[in-house]
């Protein structure tokens, strides 16, 4: 995969992956099977996290951060991808919340829109008075200018 903020396309800035199907991500109807897209998906949004600085790794590792869970995700699928399709990924953030950050995600091929997907994330911590039980931590200030940065 390859990655690169990008304000030309779409209606507004965006974050833009670019990823090359292969034979392995098709069906036997050499179409690609559906969860590849939201794997690339989930991808393009760590990518998106690792330009703004936040590697998934590091930040378990320094902030000790699980790392940025989904809460929800859909997608509406307008056409079929296929073998050695070159695809591009615009991330865009919807929306700031106190402790989710809303995403919108378009796959196209040469322009034509393929995929239509969204997710709800937010960064997970293990609380250790409550049994280290997942939660969502406010999201930081820096992270939400840090990420975007990426999109202007």
């Amino acid at each position: 995969m390859e990655s690169s903020a990008d304000s030309t396309t779409g209606s507004s800035p965006c974050f833009v992956t670019s990823v090359r199907v292969a034979f392995g991500d098709c069906d036997p109807a050499n179409i690609v099977y559906f969860p590849n897209f939201y794997r690339w998906l989930d991808q393009s949004t760590h990518d998106l996290c690792e330009a703004a600085g936040f590697e998934l790794v590091a930040v378990r590792r320094e902030r000790q951060w699980v790392g940025f869970p989904l809460a929800e995700a859909g997608a509406r699928f307008h056409r079929p991808a296929t073998i050695n399709d070159q695809l591009r990924i615009e991330t865009r953030v919807r929306e700031w919340r106190p402790k989710m950050f809303l995403l919108d995600h378009r796959i196209l091929r040469d322009g034509l829109l393929l995929v239509e997907g969204w997710q709800t994330r937010f960064i997970g911590v293990h609380l250790p008075e409550q049994g280290r039980r997942l939660a969502a931590l406010p999201i930081p200030r820096e992270f939400i200018q840090a990420v975007d940065r990426l999109m202007t």
